[in-house]
C-alpha cells in the first residue's frame, strides 16, 4: 500500500483502482477503527466504479449500487447545507468530483435503460462504454511516432493494430500480472473478458423492478448515513399527474424557443445542417486538400454542441421535478 501512495507513479491507474480494494477496507478497519467515514466513502465510490468495470453483476445489481451512491452523495451534500457551521467547499468533495460522478451514475443508468428499450436482446458490456480504447489506440500510435499529422494518423492504422493485437496476446499469456507487480503506466483491462456472461448482461429489470430496486437502494443509503449521524430525506413521491407534466415539459425541448444565430432556424436544424455539410465535404472533397481537417474540426464542434444542447435538457426536466416536490 506504501508504493500506492509514496512516490507513486500518476499514470498507475491501478494504484487508483487498489485504494477500493475490500484489503483497503480491512485495513482501515483494522488499523484506523475510528474512521467510518472513510471506509464508507470509500465503499461507496468503488461501488461506482465496480457498477461500470464488473463483468459478472447483474444490471439489477448495477442499478442499485448506481441508486445507492447516488442517494449516499446527494444526502451527504444536503447535510451540509443544512447544517449552520458546515461548508460544502470545506466538508464535502469538490464541485469538479460531484459533478463527474453525478453525471457519470445518471450515463450508467441512461444507458441500461435505452440499451434494454431499443436493444433487448443484445448484451450490454458496461466497461466497453469508455474511452480506454481510444486511450490504448493513441498510446500505441505514439510509440511509433510522438507527434504526427492525421493522414500521418490514417497511415500508420495498419501497425498501430498490429502493435495492440500483440500487446493482448501477449497479455493473454500472463505478461498483465507481471506488468501490475512494476507498478507503473496504464492499465488497459477492456478486453478482459473473465466471468463475462453474455446470457446474463442480456437481461434487464422492468420499470417495477427498477421501482422496487430504488426503494432497496435509499433504505440502504440511509443506513450507511444513519451509522455517521447523517439523517437522509424520504423519497419524494411522485403522483403519476405531475410526471407525466414533466415528461411532456422534456420533450417539447426548451431549446427550440431560444433565439437562432442565423435567422429563425432552431439550434437542432442548424446542427443537421453542419453535419450534412461535413458529410458532403468529406465524400466530396469540396474545400479541397484540407477537406479531411475540416471536416474533423466541425464534427469536433458539432459533438461540443450536442452535448450542451443534452445537458440543458436534462437541466430543465431536473428544474420541472424539483417544482412537482
Amino acid at each position: 500500500m506504501k508504493s500506492d501512495i509514496v512516490g507513486v507513479d500518476k499514470q498507475d491507474d491501478r494504484a487508483a483502482a487498489r485504494l477500493f480494494s475490500s484489503a483497503v477496507l480491512d485495513y482501515i478497519s483494522k488499523v484506523l477503527p475510528d474512521e467510518l467515514g472513510l471506509a464508507i466513502y470509500l465503499f461507496v465510490i468503488g461501488e461506482i466504479v465496480d457498477a461500470q468495470q464488473n463483468r459478472s453483476l447483474t444490471h439489477a445489481e448495477r442499478i442499485k449500487m448506481l441508486w445507492r451512491s447516488r442517494f449516499f452523495l446527494d444526502g451527504w451534500r444536503q447535510h451540509i447545507i443544512d447544517h449552520p457551521f458546515y461548508a460544502l467547499h470545506t466538508h464535502f468533495i469538490s464541485r469538479e468530483l460531484y459533478d463527474i460522478l453525478s453525471i457519470f451514475i445518471n450515463a450508467m443508468l441512461l444507458l441500461i435503460l435505452v440499451h434494454r428499450d431499443y436493444f433487448p436482446d443484445v448484451p450490454l458490456l458496461h466497461w466497453l462504454h469508455s474511452t480506454e480504447t481510444l486511450e490504448h489506440f493513441f498510446g500505441c500510435a505514439r510509440k511509433i511516432q510522438k507527434d504526427f499529422t492525421f493522414v500521418e494518423w490514417l497511415l500508420m492504422i495498419p501497425k498501430v493494430s498490429a502493435l495492440i493485437a500483440g500487446e493482448l496476446k501477449t497479455k493473454l499469456k500472463g505478461a498483465q500480472e507481471k506488468a501490475a507487480a512494476s507498478r507503473f503506466g496504464y492499465h488497459h483491462s477492456y478486453f478482459d473478458s473473465r466471468g463475462v456472461d453474455l446470457t446474463n448482461l442480456a437481461m434487464f429489470p422492468s420499470d417495477d423492478k427498477i421501482e422496487e430496486l430504488i426503494r432497496v437502494a435509499h433504505t440502504e443509503a440511509q443506513t450507511l448515513l444513519g451509522i455517521l449521524g447523517i439523517n437522509l430525506h424520504a423519497l419524494p413521491v411522485v403522483d403519476e399527474e405531475g410526471f407525466s407534466r414533466a415528461l411532456a415539459a422534456l420533450s417539447e425541448d426548451p431549446l427550440d424557443d431560444m433565439p437562432a444565430a442565423t435567422g429563425d432556424k432552431s439550434a437542432a436544424l442548424r446542427l443537421e445542417e453542419l453535419l450534412q455539410d461535413d458529410k458532403r465535404q468529406f465524400l466530396h472533397g469540396e474545400d479541397g486538400p484540407w477537406r479531411y481537417e475540416n471536416a474533423i474540426t466541425n464534427a469536433g464542434i458539432n459533438t461540443v454542441a450536442t452535448v450542451i444542447h443534452d445537458h440543458l435538457r436534462l437541466c430543465v426536466y431536473e428544474h420541472h421535478i424539483h417544482e412537482l416536490h
